[in-house]
């Protein structure tokens, strides 16, 4: 190809994209207005509202009665009555069970028998001896001495009354001798009057030589047994005005002190041969029968309490938000449109050891005591309430960009704008707005997934 004619086909390249280029920059506005605008986004919507709201745990237990008991009779023996039947109402004292009591009884009198002899035996102590009893011991200490001093001190008449005595005997012992020598050579003279005789007269001389020696020239064991004689009466009088020593006083309470005691505890059967109840409620059951065996082993009688409680098991990251009385309420099923108003009554200082979690006691409001023990219940714990606050549906609240925003439609609901919004306490279906929203506001419940800031809407529905 020649270089002229290279030329021309460059110089007619060159034209052709310069008249190309201008066109497509002439056709350009044609394009944009074929833009199509999105249709409008459906929704439903509803106006935020006054309300009151609170923040509540709920829980699940059994109700149980706050006291439960199975009665046995304290005392054993044979049952003789049975006074109560299964649904019974008591109250605190009334008799449930009556144990056959004559043989309690006889204890009781017996015992009382006892203190009386212990009592007896003290007031005889503290009265002493009798006066006779005192007279008798210083006679005899009287006579003591006065056979000392016969002894030890002779008149001269008694001297001479004892020499005669003596000397009487000795003559009648030498009578009998000389008539006993008159017969002495007959055959068997041992065997005649004169023989006994002569034995009574030696005898009586034998008697009258040592009484007159005693009282002439008493040796010394003589005088030691009459000494005895007086020491010996001297310690009887003695001890017949004090008898007894303190402690001698002491083991008498003592045996007073014990017999009270079994007085006690005899009075303490038969106080309770009638088994009664310790608290207001009703017989849940009756296990005792009339002729059966009643005994600290063997319940006789089952009673609950009227009033009903319920636990729950909290675990720790709630415990804090527990406290006692706290407001709070029960459902069963038995009455399933019914909430019965509690209170928190005892909440664990310390977690179980299996579970970890925290006993707490909630006890029902029910003056017309419709709830049953066993019965299942739903526990509703109130945290904080909230009276006259912004409250909107929970489904009127997203996240966008990590915070809380609600769209809230413009006065000629065509369009929504986003807003951000601060949230407090919410329930099951609400939540509280605390700052971003006003009361009568209306708001986006539904389609909140395909809005953005400033969108075109269609509400199909309108909350009343």
């Amino acid at each position: 190809m020649s270089t002229k004619t290279l030329f021309a086909f460059v110089t007619l390249l060159l034209a052709g994209i310069i008249i190309t280029g201008c066109s497509s920059a002439a056709a350009a506005p044609e394009v944009q207005t074929q833009i199509v605008e999105r249709p409008p986004v459906p929704v439903e919507v509803t106006q935020a509202e006054t309300g009151n709201i609170a923040a509540i745990l709920s829980y699940t237990g059994n109700l149980r009665p706050t006291q439960n008991l199975s009665l046995v009779s304290i005392v054993a023996g044979a049952v003789e009555d049975v006074l109560v039947e299964v649904g019974d109402e008591v109250r605190a004292g009334d008799p449930v069970l009556r144990v056959e009591d004559t043989t309690y009884k006889a204890q009781l009198k017996q015992a009382e028998a006892g203190l009386t002899v212990a009592q007896t035996n003290l007031l005889k102590m503290k009265n002493g001896p009798r006066p006779e009893q005192i007279e008798m011991a210083e006679v005899a200490l009287n006579a003591a001495k006065a056979q000392l001093e016969g002894v030890t001190t002779l008149t001269d008449d008694e001297r001479t009354l004892a020499a005669a005595s003596l000397a009487q005997a000795e003559a009648g012992l030498r009578l009998a001798q000389a008539q006993y020598d008159k017969i002495k050579w007959a055959g068997q003279a041992g065997m005649t009057p004169q023989a006994l005789q002569l034995q009574q007269a030696t005898i009586a001389y034998e008697t009258a030589r040592a009484a007159y020696n005693l009282q002439a020239n008493p040796d010394d064991t003589t005088l030691a047994q009459l000494r005895a004689g007086i020491r010996q009466a001297e310690l009887n009088l003695e001890l017949l005005k004090n008898p007894l020593t303190a402690e001698d006083f002491a083991l008498a309470r003592a045996g007073i002190a014990q017999a009270e005691g079994i007085v006690a505890l005899a009075q303490y059967q038969v106080d309770n041969v009638v088994l009664r109840a310790p608290f207001n409620g009703i017989i849940a059951e009756v296990y005792a029968t009339v002729g059966s065996v009643a005994g600290p082993q063997l319940p006789a009688v089952k009673l609950i309490a009227k009033n009903l409680e319920a636990q729950i098991e909290v675990p720790e990251n709630q415990i804090i938000s527990f406290y006692d009385d706290q407001p709070a309420a029960l459902k069963v099923s038995a009455y399933p449109n019914q909430d019965f108003p509690a209170l928190v009554t005892s909440v664990a200082p310390a977690a179980d050891d299996t579970s970890h979690t925290f006993p707490v006691i909630i006890t029902p409001i029910d003056p017309e005591s419709r709830l049953r023990a066993g019965m299942f219940a739903e526990a509703a714990i109130l945290l904080e309430e909230r009276t006259g606050v912004v409250l909107v549906p929970r489904s009127a609240v997203t996240t966008v960009g990590g915070r809380d925003v609600i769209y809230v439609v413009s006065e000629d609901e065509t369009t929504v704008r986003m807003r951000p919004v601060k949230t407090g306490l919410s329930d099951d279906g609400r939540i509280e707005i605390t700052n971003g929203l006003s009361v009568g506001e209306t708001i986006v419940t539904a389609g909140l997934s395909n809005l953005s800031d400033g969108a075109n809407i269609n509400i199909t529905a309108r909350a009343e």
